[in-house]
């Protein structure tokens, strides 16, 4: 049952999985952003630059041509009217004459010749854009190019062929309406003359009375009726005014006519009368009845006394003569209307009623006449003075800040493709990457547990810059290697890797030193014959080392060297000849003595070797060692390539302790930054002094920090 949900367990995927891979392949995601958004730029930089203008008309219905008969009001709103004003902006009869007036035939040429009409117009249909307004009569004309004053002038130039163009189709339609009117107009004026004449035929035939000028109908009676009202109240009004005016007296009469009769000359009378009164009376005061000047007084006082009931008399006389003048005219008229009265109902009988058909089919015949000529002449005016349908509202002007391309929307689209190219690249090389990433890898592939994890950028332990941290890493290697083998006094590991340039010498070095600086008495044996390295990390030579013990020319005294590090000796390769005699030497009986010898003068021995695959020297140290480490360097080969080493030794004899998991970026991989998060918080006291013994590093023939060269 473990091994059927074991692979449900693998296939879940956490985000943070996610964000691991976007974490440790951040440098590809920043580069492949950095491209795409670079390249964005580049080809938005380098793009020409589009402008547009707009230019936005109102168009409305034409009013009918010639409107004879009164119409309905015609809609403010037709979205299918607009929509075929939309359509016509846009057609060849439009356009053709704003290429031909804007001469873009010759402007986007390519060549000395000119576009073909054709090609031009579904150019300039390209780059003009028509739109119209919901709920509104406006429409709104755009152009686009690489020039805005170009832009600007052919917006307009569409508005206001497109104007020219309703206009003219108005006019044309409006003239050859006028021609046909015209005609109609003729015909109109034979069947009015037709209709007169029978009419004055039956007239004639019938007898029917005629007063004067004025032919007999309803409308003459009622104009008579009307007359003789208005003037019995005119009548009435002037006898009232009359009578009343004659009931008083002579001083009241002068008093009164001020009021009902308003001319200026018996204003001034009056005036004059009442002026000299009031000096008479002044002059009788100062000087006697007989006074020269009190006599002239009088005598002008009695003048304008005449003058003034003469001016009365008068008044009161054309009064009478205007009330008699209207009674008079009452009994005329009230004479005409009895007579008429009698006419038209003779008129009514059955003798005239052709005439009265023939008179009212001659004044529909008129009316319709005056109002076809009415028409003409109104329409002849307008159309010297056409009404545009179509208005100008908002003239194009050219602006100067391009439209495309958009350089922000560019660059935000560059950069949102960049992040997820970076992203979905990250992905798929995560995918082809197949080597060891996080912890559970070793242990889900290898099958071995992890008893060490050393961070990137870790530099030789016996160096003075080295960091605590590092050296707790190492401590932490120790321990566990210390937890794998609990029940032996001395330790015999050799220190494996698949393949070359995992940094197996350099783990090896800074093992030693951890042990080493806990009191243990540590031997460093240089088993790679073919290759060896670990000599430069204690600076010492290797002329005489393991292949001369091997060989049985030195004693294991002879080839155990002291190093500038307390508590660390070292056996290093020695002398050899030739590579193909590495495996004989590693696979003879001394080098069992050997292994067995150190491993009682010793704690803990050290035996580095070369990588397992490509060369079998490892599997047979470590066969004959009895156990091992194996060193992978985080996300370099495959682990396959682990797989296949850990294999080799089991199938050898060896036996593997653990993995020590290599040269591991800390801040890309979580599992590996929690396995050390803590170490900082407890390591403010600082490192532990180093023994008394230790010796500061000697220089080297070059510095080594992470990797050796297998």
């Amino acid at each position: 049952m473990q091994l059927t949900q074991q692979p449900q367990t693998e296939a879940r995927l956490h985000f943070l999985d996610y964000w691991r891979v976007i974490k440790s392949r951040k440098a590809i995601v920043f580069v492949v952003f950095l491209l795409v958004l670079l390249v964005a730029a580049t080809v938005t930089y380098f793009q020409p630059k589009i402008y547009v203008a707009t230019a936005r008309i109102k168009v409305e219905h034409d009013r009918p041509t010639v409107a004879v008969f009164e119409q309905s009001n015609l809609p403010t709103y037709d979205p299918y009217f607009l929509q075929t004003q939309y359509e016509i902006i846009q057609s060849q009869k439009i356009l053709y004459p704003v290429i031909e007036q804007a001469k873009l035939q010759r402007r986007w040429a390519q060549g000395s010749q000119d576009l073909p009409m054709e090609f031009a117009f579904r150019q300039l249909k390209g780059r003009m854009g028509v739109r119209r307004f919901r709920d509104t009569s406006l429409i709104e004309i755009s152009v686009e190019d690489e020039d805005p004053n170009v832009c600007a002038e052919l917006a307009n130039l569409i508005s206001q062929v497109f104007e020219r163009e309703r206009m003219e189709t108005k006019r044309q339609l409006t003239l050859k309406a006028l021609e046909k009117l015209d005609e109609a107009l003729g015909k109109q004026q034979a069947k009015v003359q037709s209709a007169q004449m029978r009419a004055e035929r039956m007239r004639s035939e019938l007898g029917v009375p005629i007063f004067g000028a004025v032919k007999l109908n309803d409308q003459t009676i009622v104009q008579l009726e009307q007359q003789l009202t208005a003037s019995k109240v005119e009548q009435v009004t002037r006898e009232s005014r009359l009578r009343e005016l004659q009931k008083l007296s002579p001083q009241q009469l002068r008093n009164a006519i001020a009021t009902v009769f308003s001319e200026p000359n018996v204003q001034t009378l009056l005036q004059n009368l009442t002026d000299s009164e009031l000096r008479l009376e002044v002059l009788k005061q100062d000087f006697g009845a007989e006074h020269p000047q009190v006599r002239s007084a009088v005598a002008q006082r009695d003048k304008l006394n005449e003058q003034l009931n003469a001016r009365l008399e008068g008044i009161m006389r054309g009064f009478e003569i205007e009330y008699k003048m209207s009674q008079q005219r009452t009994v005329e008229l009230q004479k005409q209307l009895d007579d008429l009265k009698k006419v038209s109902l003779a008129m009514d009988s059955e003798a005239f009623l052709p005439y009265r058909n023939a008179v009212a089919e001659q004044q529909a015949e008129e009316r319709l006449y005056e109002t076809m000529k009415a028409r003409i002449q109104q329409t002849s005016i307008d159309v010297q003075q056409l009404r545009s349908s179509v208005e100008l509202i908002d003239r194009a002007e050219p602006i100067f800040a391009p439209i495309r391309p958009n350089m922000a929307l560019n660059i935000t689209l560059g950069a949102v493709v960049g992040l997820l190219l970076g992203i979905g690249l990250a992905f798929f090389i995560e995918f082809l990457d197949t080597s060891v990433k996080i912890m559970e890898d070793v242990e889900r592939y290898l099958g071995l547990p992890v008893v060490g994890v050393i961070p990137q950028g870790t530099v030789q332990l016996s160096k003075e810059e080295a960091s605590p941290a590092h050296l707790e890493a190492y401590r932490m290697l120790r321990t566990n290697i210390d937890f794998g083998q609990p029940d032996t006094d001395h330790k015999s590991i050799a220190v494996l890797s698949a393949g070359a340039g995992e940094g197996k010498s350099f783990t090896l070095a800074n093992i030693a030193y951890v042990y080493a600086q806990q009191g243990n008495r540590v031997l460093i044996v240089d088993s790679d014959l073919r290759r060896p390295t670990a000599h430069k990390y204690f600076g010492i030579g290797r002329d005489i080392g393991l292949s001369d013990f091997l060989s049985g020319s030195k004693t294991v005294e002879e080839v155990i060297h002291p190093t500038n590090v307390a508590n660390i000796w070292m056996i290093p390769t020695g002398g050899v000849q030739s590579s193909r005699m590495a495996l004989p030497l590693l696979t003879s009986n001394r080098m069992n003595q050997l292994i067995r010898e150190v491993g009682q003068r010793f704690d803990v021995v050290l035996y580095d070797t070369p990588p397992v695959l490509g060369i079998s020297d490892a599997t047979v140290v470590a066969r004959e060692v009895g156990k091992a480490i194996l060193v992978v360097q985080h996300r370099r080969f495959p682990r396959a390539m682990s797989q296949r080493a850990r294999k080799m030794v089991e199938n050898a004899g060896g036996k593997l302790l653990g993995v020590v998991v290599n040269n591991v970026h800390l801040g890309h991989e979580d599992t590996y930054y929690y396995y050390h998060e803590h170490y900082e918080h407890y390591s403010h006291l600082g490192e532990p002094p180093k023994p008394a013994g230790t010796k500061k590093a000697a220089p080297v023939a070059e510095e080594i920090q992470i990797q050796d060269k297998y």
